[in-house]
């Protein structure tokens, strides 16, 4: 770090402008996947300047990364690119760790410990730029190097004067002030004084600490790579709590073999498609989820023992029974009702939960197993093809397969996605399917929300509001 400071301030500088560019006010434009592809080639050149070289699977998270910035461009869907973030953050993090260490023996509490590591190392590396700053001015007075260091810490004050004196200026003359905001407006569509060109720079000072954080917590490696055996309990105590819940489960999976899989799925006296299916639903996707959690502490926590292993395979095999029962009472609550994004996210979140925990029980025989990257292996497959499915189309298309335009207050759902379902609804439109009144109103309401997104400019432009805003033209174009 002190040979390379004046490079190390010229990169985060530049790719702080460079964040700034392409997310201000802009969380789903063409800049996203920009930016996602900016931060890789960025990390891919600190490699190569410190002479390290990337390992073959951390391409498997660069790509997933890369095609959740891809899909923040290509949806409207503001949970899914929601999602996109938190998912390219967590990978962002696991990448960086996987390729600095050798993970390859790492068990799954030692990985996720270490991911917490790697967050504490960013945030004490916040003053990083600072400290760069002293040692290029320190190597100068000594060297008589260039000026690199003072330009920039002057170029750091100035900013930061400009969020008192800009507005001062542009509410004193209204030339000035319609002058700055062409110029801003050029660069950021829509942008005004006084107070998103303050957001601006602060944004910019944001991104100049926390990416200066993140290059050098990257580049210091101090993630302690050795681990300690945490299995020390003694296992009698878990073959005792396994075995009090396992009787439990094999009454409650016997219930659900003989009565809900044998029995055709028939409901009970007095129970609606509904009731049944909320009653049961969540419940078991949570001790589903609970089941995962116990048996990874078993395998982290406890000495290893026969017994124990057999027991934690049997208790996976009734949480498998319990994932059928959930979907299966899932299903006949969709069939009842129709799909919904909360629906389908719990849909795959059984599917998640049920490969996770298929890696669990090979853990169990077999110590080695990654268990850690083969569950975020899991996760990513499953949500990228979720996230790039256009989830509200396909939502859309089902119901209106299934009922059409039938839109009662009490069921406006269907029209309250995204634009990914425009196409969907002109599709729809063009068959005369029957719909109500109340369809036809909030038809007209959805598409002239659409028109909006017109012309959203170079930066911002989202291909799925593209998309939409050329639906709702057409849609005032013609006659229904």
């Amino acid at each position: 770090m002190e040979e390379r400071a004046p490079l190390f301030l010229k990169i985060s500088v530049l790719f702080a402008a460079f964040y700034v560019f392409c997310l201000y006010d802009n969380p789903m434009g063409i800049t996203y996947p920009l930016f996602t592809a900016g931060l890789l080639g960025v990390y891919l050149y600190f490699l190569k300047k410190e002479g390290q070289s990337l390992k073959k699977d951390s391409v498997f998270y660069m790509a997933a990364i890369l095609l959740l910035g891809i899909s923040n461009f290509l949806t409207d869907n503001l949970m899914i690119v929601w999602f996109n973030k938190m998912g390219s953050f967590l990978l962002y993090a696991v990448l960086f760790v996987h390729n600095s260490c050798e993970d390859g023996k790492w068990s799954f509490l030692k990985y996720a410990g270490s991911l917490l590591e790697f967050g504490f190392h960013i945030v004490e590396n916040l003053p990083a730029v600072f400290r760069a700053i002293g040692q290029c001015k320190r190597t100068n007075s000594k060297e008589k190097k260039s000026k690199t260091a003072f330009v920039l810490l002057g170029v750091l004050i100035g900013l930061f004067l400009l969020c008192f004196i800009l507005p001062l200026l542009a509410s004193a003359d209204p030339v000035f002030e319609h002058l700055l905001n062409q110029i801003f407006d050029r660069i950021f569509l829509g942008i005004t004084l006084p107070d998103q060109i303050i957001l601006v720079i602060l944004m910019f000072c944001w991104g100049l600490l926390f990416f200066s954080a993140l290059f050098s917590a990257v580049r210091k490696k101090e993630i302690k790579e050795e681990q300690k055996d945490l299995r020390s309990l003694e296992p009698v105590v878990a073959i005792t709590a396994l075995s009090v819940i396992g009787v439990v489960y094999l009454i409650f999976c016997v219930i659900q073999i003989s009565y809900l899989f044998a029995g055709g799925m028939t409901l009970p006296d007095d129970y609606t498609y509904s009731g049944f299916a909320r009653e049961g639903f969540f419940q078991l996707l949570f001790v589903s989820a609970l089941n995962l959690v116990l048996v990874l502490f078993c395998l982290e926590l406890f000495r290893n023992h026969k017994i124990l292993k057999c027991l934690l395979t049997f208790i996976s095999g009734c949480t498998y029974i319990m994932i059928i029962s959930s979907a299966c009472r899932m299903y006949l609550y969709i069939e009842a009702y129709g799909l919904t994004r909360l629906r389908v996210l719990v849909l795959a979140a059984l599917l998640v939960i049920a490969l996770i925990l298929g890696g669990m029980i090979r853990n169990i025989y077999r110590e080695g197993f990654p268990l850690f990257r083969f569950s975020v292996a899991v996760i990513t497959v499953v949500y990228v093809i979720l996230s790039l499915s256009r989830m509200d189309a396909w939502i859309a298309e089902y119901n209106i397969s299934r009922k059409g335009f039938d839109i009662t207050p009490e069921n406006t759902y269907l029209l309250s996605l995204s634009a990914d379902a425009a196409d969907v609804y002109l599709d729809a439109l063009e068959k005369d399917m029957v719909r109500t009144e109340l369809a036809d109103e909030m038809l007209s309401y959805y598409f002239e929300d659409l028109e909006r997104y017109e012309d959203l400019g170079i930066r911002k432009f989202n291909l799925s509001r593209y998309l939409g805003a050329q639906a709702a033209r057409e849609y005032g174009e013609r006659t229904f």
